[in-house]
């Protein structure tokens, strides 16, 4: 938008309206954002069995959220958090907060920032501790996805959704939704100010080299950066083969990517029939909707079953999937470099989150009910 309005003067309007008119080829033409085409995964997002290899670390229900805190390697699962011990085996059960766990962030070596389903975010530990932030300013906690604590009183919080709780990501992107917001919350001054909205389910954040923030914008499929001072923003990655979650920083200046579900064009396809789409979300169970999921092959009823079909007793890796397991490393300039993959015979789907730990990178498996470690060579 800020080429094409330096080109007509420096009108915003008629940046607006140019980008309306592309749009509508596009949608006449069936491309761009209308195209039910899906990129392949090749050069870095090169399919392989790395995830499938990696150590299992834990058997958990659901896990999810992984982040350092207090000298510990924390997660959730579902509505409680757990230490992740040194040894192995089952995790310390810390605390449960009654609501599922959609966030969580480290304020400081003592404090962590929780983010809850009903769309409150919490501070657990330290002097900070109980206390609670539904509204600052213009601010109105909703649907935190991820949080990025700046230093210790400023917090970036990603709403995914103005209308669905973080738990409905899945009608979010049926419904064809793009209320989401980034916001720059200021504690000490108890101030707020909005980076960026009308965004298509931001779920993941990261600071940039240059100052910036780095946002994973689900349902469009591509990362975004975002000025602190304002501004506008700009692609960092665009027309990606999943939908892209968090990030995390590596030890070199990168980061890792987790793309919790992959695109198909049956799902691209859906999305553009709206009198089917209308009809399926209101007569059929969420669970076998012909949209992504974080775990499939659990129930027949599923979509997708005829093209996995098992040939000569057994499930090719290439097979169409609802669902799929893939993380990628990303250079300091957020270009990918490698990845990490489980394919449609693995069974370590929906990675939801990752993280450096002891010369190891662990992985929150949601789909697979399992906490996996590969190594970071």
């Amino acid at each position: 938008m800020d080429r094409r309005a330096k080109l007509l003067g420096g009108s915003a309007m008629m940046a607006r309206v140019m980008d309306r008119l592309v749009s509508l080829g596009d949608a006449l033409l069936g491309r761009g954002e209308h195209a039910v085409t899906v990129p392949p995964m090749d050069g870095a997002l090169q399919p392989n069995q790395a995830l499938e290899a990696a150590r299992s670390a834990q058997a958990v229900a659901a896990p999810d959220n992984l982040v350092r805190w207090n000298g510990h390697l924390c997660h959730s699962s579902g509505d409680a958090l757990y230490r992740v011990e040194a040894g192995g085996g089952v995790g310390v059960r810390l605390k449960s907060f009654g609501v599922e766990i959609t966030c969580l962030a480290a304020l400081d070596s003592a404090t962590l920032v929780v983010g809850l389903d009903d769309g409150r975010l919490l501070l657990e530990g330290g002097p900070s501790t109980g206390r609670e932030i539904g509204q600052l300013g213009d601010y109105r906690a909703a649907c935190p996805t991820a949080v990025l604590a700046l230093d210790e009183h400023r917090l970036v919080v990603a709403e995914g959704s103005a209308r669905q709780r973080c738990s409905a990501w899945r009608r979010d992107l049926m419904a064809g939704e793009k209320s989401g917001a980034v916001w720059l919350l200021d504690l000490r001054q108890a101030s707020a100010r909005c980076l960026a909205r009308g965004l298509a389910f931001p779920n993941g954040l990261a600071r940039t080299a240059d100052g910036g923030v780095a946002v994973s914008e689900s349902w469009r499929h591509r990362l975004l950066r975002l000025p602190l001072d304002g501004g506008s923003s700009t692609v960092l990655l665009a027309d990606l083969p999943g939908y892209p979650g968090r990030l995390s920083p590596a030890a070199d200046g990168g980061h890792w990517l987790c793309l919790f579900a992959p695109r198909s064009q049956l799902v691209e396809f859906v999305l553009r029939e709206p009198k089917f789409l209308h009809r399926m979300m209101a007569e059929v169970p969420e669970g076998f909707w012909v949209a992504p999921a974080l775990s499939s092959g659990r129930d027949f009823r599923e979509p997708l079953q005829g093209g996995s079909i098992k040939s000569m007793g057994i499930l090719k890796p290439w097979a169409p999937t609802r669902s799929y397991g893939l993380v990628v490393r990303l250079d300091a300039g957020f270009a990918p470099v490698s990845s990490l993959h489980s394919r449609a015979d693995g069974r370590r789907h929906g990675i939801t989150s990752a993280m450096e730990w002891r010369g190891e990178l662990w992985l929150a498996s949601r789909g697979g009910d399992e906490l996996v470690a590969a190594p970071l060579a």
